[in-house]
């Protein structure tokens, strides 16, 4: 063989292998390309208006989430509810929401949704100076 017909034999072969692993696009992938989504073209993204606009972090319109209590006319804010509350004398040395007299005996059991089980305190605490909850509010102390 003379090296010219090699160098086409090997060129030959060399591109019968690339075609045999070349890959077939999927029907799907020359659907999307017919239609214009598959462009490989940057040009749509640079002109035109943007694609996506950024909302202003505060406007006008927008109000603090407590102006609804702070600035309601004749409705009090649920801090001061909670403060109309006495403090709640308990039996022990210790209180949580779920222990005798506390929160969900006296308002149920969904007083203490969302918050975690924590347990408070007593042995220096007086109706003047009870220990208080710090998810809803409510004051206790020890009835020694």
């Amino acid at each position: 063989m003379a090296p010219r017909a090699a160098a086409a034999a090997t060129l030959t072969a060399l591109a019968r292998a690339v075609a045999g692993q070349a890959r077939v696009p999927a029907p799907a992938a020359l659907q999307a390309t017919a239609r214009g989504f598959a462009n490989t073209s940057l040009d749509k993204f640079f002109g035109g208006p943007p694609v996506q606009t950024k909302r202003p972090a505060y406007t006008d319109t927008d109000s603090p989430h407590t102006d609804k209590w702070l600035q309601a006319e004749g409705a009090m804010a649920p801090i001061d509810y909670i403060a109309q509350v006495a403090p709640i004398g308990i039996h022990g040395d210790r209180v949580s929401c779920k222990s005798k007299g506390a929160c969900m005996e006296l308002y149920g059991e969904r007083m203490g949704l969302g918050a975690p089980h924590c347990y408070y305190q007593l042995n220096s605490t007086t109706p003047e100076n009870p220990v208080k909850c710090k998810y809803c509010g409510l004051r206790f102390f020890g009835l020694h």
